[in-house]
């Protein structure tokens, strides 16, 4: 394992991770103003797309509101149904959900809404490219609308369409996705109605734009996440937070990403309709003042069984339990299909690749690549085959492509999309640098599949803020727990490396693929352990192993104790000669150390 300090540590964290980052602007970086927000009206089409708008809500039309499949698609269409409901509460407004794991118009979404006699129909963070099928919305006398942030191959001629890809305007920002959009625009609205009906909603925008990834360091989209965070105005994110945090104070952009957003999203996986629906109203207070009774059990100490007893619960919190329900069904399901597959994964080149017989698993796809990467410790593809039969002039044809989801490592590849792309043989790999969807036909698979046999690690080091030998620092892991609203976007957290700890291996243990050691009042925590590694670290005669961690500060509170971790990227035992630890000048060794 080769490491290197990126830069000089001073002692203190934030200002190194700052400096090492190229950031100037410290105080407005801590402190994010208003003088970089952009303003919809500099978007193209924004006068067609709120004429279109307001002379709907003025109507009382009947509108449509798809809901797109993702963090950030639940919360821009979010703020959406609000502010209609804000503006004219009489608005009649119908969501459509997907039934899997899809983005904007397709087949199902249309067909629902040919059910239906909605006059508008709003599409929040997708539906850009959707060309065909805003033809044909508008041909059934659908107006059509589109909030997005995608990049656009073709502008339709028959909606209206405003994204802030569409122009090298720079008074636009591209930075925004889908939920930032929405509250740019429905702020525009604001300003011709002269009422601020928007302002509520920045927590559910600063949702969306940390669940799609968004570079939350700028200073336009700092400023509306933690306007958001520090305001946080929706009922259903309350009861979430307060579970897992126990406050509302203080509550910083990783946070989100730990609580919130991953509950959504598995809704949004695995969910069925009626949950994505249930969800989608505990956000948006449909149906939710009645008091719900649950029936709970409890284990009873003295007698050894499960005591049943009812518990009222508010709308909101029926849902959140709702919610974690669905995760653990998610993390069941996962687990199913790696139990599965795990035999037929071809490990034999430099990326994994699995086969699934299967599109019942579509929308689990990144999570179970994730952990095969984690696994066999490689850029991992999870792919399924299909078949398409289509019209080709006058005779039928067979299309058969693999599709599913690429996750990378970077100590093989530094972005496995981009190698993915330039063999020149997919049909698309779309998304993040290791982390997105690929598509490859039949004709082109076997050659693509040799292709991956030849893939080598190429020499990875380890780039980090803080490099420490022999001890692992306390003061300096809490440090930066304490400072983690700091980070984020570019100015990712700091990576951390201590060396040549000596650690007895005694407090090395693992559980399932979780390995845990304690050192000096810090825990290393790895999870998803490679294959092998607690042996390689256990197997010996040594009392004491000196070691080297590469990690992420966190900590954990338990019975009112926090302790300081380190969530490990990578550790090993270190290659200079073993000494034996000394405390304030006494020689420990296996004979006089007693447990």
């Amino acid at each position: 394992m080769k490491i290197k300090q990126i830069g000089d540590y001073n002692g203190n964290i934030v200002e190194t991770v700052l400096e090492n980052r190229s950031i100037n602007d410290y105080e407005l970086l801590l402190n994010p103003t208003d003088e970089d927000n952009t303003s919809a009206f500099d978007l193209k089409n924004i006068d067609k797309a709120i004429e279109v708008f307001l002379a709907h809500i003025i109507a009382k039309s009947k509108i449509g509101l798809v809901v797109d499949a993702d963090a950030d698609g639940i919360t821009s269409s979010s703020i959406m149904y609000q502010y209609i409901k804000e503006v004219n509460p009489e608005s009649p407004i119908t969501p459509f959900f997907h039934e899997r794991k899809a983005h904007g118009l397709t087949e199902q979404i249309m067909n629902e809404i040919s059910k239906t006699e909605i006059d508008l129909l709003i599409v929040p963070d997708a539906g850009s490219n959707d060309l065909r099928n805003i033809e044909l919305l508008k041909a059934m006398e659908i107006d059509v609308l589109i909030i997005d942030h995608h990049e656009v191959e073709e502008e339709t001629e028959f909606g209206v369409l405003i994204n802030n890809q569409l122009s090298d305007n720079t008074k636009t920002n591209r930075n925004l996705v889908g939920a930032g959009m929405v509250l740019r625009f429905c702020e525009a609205v604001d300003s011709l109605l002269h009422q601020p009906k928007s302002s509520k909603f920045y927590d559910l925008a600063a949702i969306g734009q940390i669940g799609d990834g968004s570079d939350i360091s700028q200073n336009e989209v700092r400023n509306m996440v933690f306007k958001g965070l520090n305001n946080i105005q929706n009922d259903f994110v309350k009861v979430v937070l307060l579970d897992m945090f126990g406050t509302l104070e203080d509550i910083a952009p990783k946070n989100l990403s730990f609580s919130v957003i991953p509950l959504i999203n598995s809704v949004v996986r695995v969910g069925t309709m009626e949950e994505k629906e249930s969800l989608f109203n505990a956000i948006n207070y449909i149906n939710c003042e009645d008091t719900i009774t649950v029936v709970k059990r409890k284990k009873n100490k003295a007698t050894g069984k499960f005591d049943k007893f009812d518990v009222d619960q508010t709308y909101f919190e029926f849902v959140y339990d709702l919610c974690k329900k669905i995760k653990g069904r998610q993390k069941t399901k996962t687990d199913k299909v790696l139990g599965l597959i795990n035999e037929s994964i071809d490990n034999t080149g430099g990326i994994a690749i699995g086969i699934l017989d299967t599109t019942e698993y579509a929308p689990i796809t990144g999570l179970i690549a994730t952990k095969i990467s984690s696994k066999f410790q490689k850029p991992t593809l999870l792919l399924q085959k299909s078949k398409k039969i289509f019209d080709h002039n006058g005779k039928e044809k067979t299309e058969v492509t693999y599709f599913g989801s690429g996750r990378g490592n970077e100590k093989v590849l530094k972005s496995l999309k981009d190698w993915c792309n330039n063999t020149g043989l997919v049909e698309f790999a779309q998304g993040h640098a290791n982390a997105f969807g690929i598509s490859i036909k039949e004709e082109n698979f076997d050659e693509f599949r040799e292709k991956t046999k030849n893939v080598e690690s190429e020499e990875f080091v380890y780039e980090v803020d803080v490099l420490l030998s022999e001890f692992p620092d306390k003061e300096l892991i809490m440090n930066v727990v304490d400072n983690t609203y700091v980070f984020g976007g570019k100015v990712s957290e700091p990576l951390i490396a201590f060396t040549n700890v000596k650690v007895n291996k005694r407090f090395i243990n693992q559980r399932g693929s979780m390995l845990k050691f304690f050192d000096r009042g810090v825990e290393f925590v790895m999870y998803g352990a490679p294959s092998g590694l607690y042996e390689s670290l256990t197997n010996n005669f040594d009392e004491f192993i000196e070691m080297d961690f590469v990690g992420r500060a966190s900590s954990n509170s338990w019975g009112g104790k926090t302790t300081a971790q380190l969530i490990l990227d990578d550790c090993e035992r270190s290659s200079s000669p073993i000494q034996e630890p000394k405390i304030e000048g006494i020689e420990i060794t296996a004979e006089t150390l007693v447990f």
